[in-house]
């Protein structure tokens, strides 16, 4: 028997263990133990409690100290083991767990632990079957079908995570880490709107969990709903301010807000944070090559494949900033050493099509259609594969066989989006009835008078790009590629408005609202050049914003790029887009759209007469001299020379026309419709016919 004084201090310490005081704890069970030294249920909460404070030494001596009391108890050697393995040394505590199981081999703690020392030495098919041991011997034990979910997740085997979780929250369904589980299975499966509910359950049982908040995060940014996203992260942040995944979330969704300087800040503190995160180095990579800074831009991926000789990521992100910055031979290298490190690596093989220059049926060609032949791709691979192809077999003029290609990438990725004409055609007409001439006229003199910005706009693949090119070549003007910033502050408008979105919002802004943005507008722009006139804003779908630029910026030049139709609708469909540009996949839909934006550019041509300066892609590669002199007097801007040699100017150009501006004018592209004119039936018809 244990003396009464020494019981009395092992109750003391347990009372004070479950109001969570463990230092005071701590104390009590030392002193019990000092009056009974064999005390050995006070050696183990003792344990217990410096696993609990992180003093993982102290933890397995006073294990220790009490299995010499009591050899071979199960719970002990388990306890040891677990130990171990927050330690790291999960091999040794493998050791350990297998220990009890033989004293015990219905332990299910032993199966459970011994599950995630398996998990973080990457052996999940073993993991798994302990896991499902655990179960076996105890069907209600929720932490195993958790960590369980967890281990299919990593398989890839993302319906039996979501069976896990669901079985997890089945048995307690107040565990708020099973429905944290369930969203992170729900979003790999890309269902984000029911990832959102799980995120949101599990933060409604435990609102400081950080992790849960982080998920919210990435299912708000997988769904394009940026602010959101910022918020979420924020949060987790906000609850712990060294949670590195929720700093790399954040700047994540800051870069594609372009609030490119808090990015950068934010993938700095996740790095400092921790110094190995590669994700972090190729997040800032890109990040400084949105914002013009070439040389640092290589720096960090090349500090990523430092850390990380093989990491697929690095190389597919330095040969995308090489080749944005015209550096294709060496950007064509990076691309090759992401496909030697990952040989199934489709998006790698997509950038180096669009790099290269085909001109033979090469082993880059064979490699990707023996891949385009496996079963059991995804649509994802399918798509990338089925671009590559398509750009392949065009530089090779086999174009049949590349709108084959192209037809199967397209109906992929038009299965996969919710898409309608009406509504499209409905935001359009909004914007007309909200911006009539007599709006303009009522507002007449207001706005910001500055006039730092060139926005060039048009349909994608009408020569925005060729045009910023020649523009940035000037040594008055910085060509900041495609901003954000307007669709930014139509977001802001809609937020300002208690009752309506944007467009309709904008007429509820007074005079100092409407120069307040305009202000807005040219802060952002200025942290890409202190120094130029002028700074460039190509994003194409700007002419969505022609009104709110004439009511903000009044005094800002517009240049409009045209093009063929039928040339630019099939640049167009050729091109598989990161995000947007819903319209493109599907090519009555995209002629429907092509007609939708004529009609618009009719009306602001109307309503604001002498605003907008028309750039013809044709003219301009049958003329360059004459039409670029014309694009610089609109501008107000003298001859320059350089312009006439843009191809030679160094920045980044990070659209599908990177190749065409390295390149002197050429004229390959006029008229290539003609090649495809069976297949694009459905496209002329739809502009021309309807």
């Amino acid at each position: 028997m244990y003396n009464k004084k020494a019981i009395k201090c092992y109750e003391e310490g347990r009372t004070l263990q479950e109001k969570g005081k463990l230092s005071d704890a701590e104390r009590a069970y030392k002193k019990a133990i000092k009056i009974n030294p064999d005390f050995y249920e006070a050696h183990t909460n003792l344990g217990n409690v410096l696993l609990d404070r992180g003093r993982f030494d102290g933890a397995n001596d006073a294990y220790r100290r009490a299995l010499k009391l009591v050899p071979d108890h199960p719970m002990l050697l388990s306890n040891i083991g677990n130990v171990l393995q927050l330690q790291g040394e999960n091999e040794k505590a493998i050791g350990w767990f297998n220990k009890a199981i033989i004293q015990d081999p219905n332990y299910t703690d032993a199966h459970s632990n011994m599950g995630n020392a398996l998990r973080d030495l990457g052996r999940f098919e073993e993991a798994v079957a302990v896991y499902k041991k655990a179960i076996e011997i105890n069907p209600g034990l929720t932490e195993a079908y958790i960590n369980l979910g967890g281990i299919f997740i990593e398989l890839d085997e993302l319906d039996e995570a979501v069976t896990s979780f669901k079985k997890a929250i089945e048995i307690d369904p107040g565990h708020e880490d099973a429905y944290n589980g369930l969203g992170n299975a729900l979003r790999d499966q890309d269902e984000a709107d029911k990832a959102i509910v799980a995120y949101c359950k599990a933060i409604e049982i435990e609102p400081r969990h950080k992790n849960a908040y982080n998920g919210l995060g990435n299912a708000f940014n997988d769904k394009d709903e940026v602010d959101k996203a910022i918020h979420a992260y924020r949060k987790a942040i906000e609850i712990d301010s060294r949670h590195k995944n929720a700093h790399c979330g954040l700047a994540k969704a800051l870069r594609e807000k372009d609030e490119l300087d808090k990015a950068i800040a934010s993938f700095r503190k996740a790095i400092e944070i921790d110094p190995g995160n590669i994700g972090a180095y190729n997040g800032l990579g890109g990040a400084q090559s949105d914002l013009g800074e070439i040389d640092e831009a290589i720096a960090s991926f090349r500090k990523a494949i430092e850390i990380d000789p093989k990491n697929i990521g690095a190389y597919s992100g330095l040969g995308n900033v090489l080749s944005d910055h015209g550096e294709i031979d060496q950007a064509i290298a990076s691309f090759r050493k992401a496909i030697e490190f990952e040989p199934k690596a489709v998006g790698a093989y997509r950038a180096l099509s669009k790099n290269k220059k085909f001109i033979e049926y090469d082993d880059d060609i064979k490699s990707m259609e023996s891949l385009y032949a496996n079963e059991g791709n995804s649509d994802k691979a399918i798509m990338n594969l089925a671009f590559g192809l398509g750009k392949a077999y065009e530089d090779l003029g086999q174009f049949d066989k590349s709108m084959d290609f192209i037809l199967q990438g397209t109906r992929l990725k038009r299965a996969s989006l919710d898409y309608s004409t009406t509504d499209a055609e409905s935001f359009f007409g909004k914007i007309k009835k909200t911006f009539s001439a007599e709006f303009f006229s009522d507002r007449k003199g207001m706005g910001n008078p500055d006039e730092t910005p060139i926005f060039i706009l048009g349909m994608p693949r009408s020569g925005t790009s060729l045009t910023e090119q020649i523009l940035a070549s000037h040594p008055g003007v910085y060509g900041a590629g495609e901003l954000k910033y307007l669709i930014s502050l139509a977001t802001e408008i809609s937020r300002a408005s208690s009752t309506r979105q944007y467009p309709a919002g904008i007429v509820d802004l007074d005079s100092m609202a409407l120069e307040n943005y305009g202000k807005e507008y040219i802060a952002r722009i200025r942290h890409h050049s202190k120094a130029t006139k002028y700074i460039t804003d190509k994003m194409p779908h700007n002419f969505l914003y022609i009104g709110l630029i004439k009511v903000i910026l009044p005094n800002a030049r517009i240049v409009r790029c045209a093009r063929d139709p039928m040339d630019n609708c099939l640049s167009i469909f050729k091109n598989l887009f990161g995000r947007g540009h819903e319209y493109s996949y599907d090519l009555a839909e995209l002629g429907q759209y092509y007609n939708l934006y004529l009609n618009l550019m009719e009306y602001w041509e109307n309503t604001l007469p002498g605003f907008i300066y028309e750039l013809n892609y044709e003219r301009l590669v049958a003329d360059q001299e004459n039409q670029t002199r014309k694009l610089l007097e609109f501008c107000q801007l003298p001859w320059d020379d350089a312009c006439l040699d843009f191809h030679k100017t160094r920045r980044k150009v990070n659209t599908a026309s990177n190749e065409q501006v390295r390149r002197p004018i050429y004229k390959d592209s006029v008229k290539l419709w003609k090649r495809y004119e069976k297949q694009l039936e459905p496209l002329r018809s739809a502009i021309y016919d309807n």
